[in-house]
């Protein structure tokens, strides 16, 4: 998110005319509502090598960007926390976006089960997002049909990774880019650079 914010900085004017939001995306919606042991789930997927290496440099690009970054004690599943910020999203694109810095703190900083119920509740209360909204999603199924619909759509548009930035329905640029390579793919896609 950083590097997005730092992408819109480059911009100068352009970014005013920049609207964005985020869209739902599972990693791995295999992973049961209560979340796994984040260490034996890497250990199943990859190499010890190669799980030290990922390790590292999302540890390198939080200390690049100024984060905190903390070991992750579960993988959890993401479902409600998208259909959270879908729910956030209705009520404008800043409070989605201050849930999703909320919950991006409590996951990667302080090691936060983002797929609990509680967590969630607490996000929400957290960045003002009216209870009512909240308590819909996390008490029944509001915005799931939504969620499934934008995984299908990233599935069709052969997503498999985040971030993946999709600009202007038609570039796609994946993977912890620099801001000056979003800024320049934002110019692209706009007709601007």
């Amino acid at each position: 998110m950083e590097r997005w914010r730092g992408a819109l900085g480059l911009l100068g004017d352009v970014a005013a005319q920049v609207s964005w939001r985020y869209a739902a995306f599972e990693l791995d919606p295999n992973v049961p509502p209560e979340g796994v042991e984040a260490r034996a789930y890497m250990q199943g997927k990859y190499p010890p090598a190669m799980m030290a290496e990922m390790q590292e440099r999302l540890a390198h690009i939080a200390r690049q960007e100024g984060l905190p970054f903390g070991a992750q004690a579960v993988r959890p599943n993401t479902f409600d926390a998208h259909r959270l910020l879908g729910a956030a999203l209705h009520d404008g694109a800043a409070l989605q976006q201050a849930l999703a810095d909320e919950l991006f703190a409590a996951h990667w900083s302080r090691g936060e089960n983002v797929g609990l119920a509680g967590v969630l509740a607490d996000a929400a209360a957290a960045v003002g997002m009216p209870a009512s909204a909240a308590d819909a999603v996390l008490n029944g199924d509001d915005y799931a049909a939504e969620v499934r619909a934008e995984e299908r759509l990233a599935s069709d548009l052969g997503i498999h990774a985040v971030p993946t930035f999709v600009i202007a329905d038609r570039l796609m640029v994946s993977g912890a880019q620099s801001p000056q390579v979003l800024a320049d793919a934002i110019r692209q896609a706009s007709g601007s650079g």
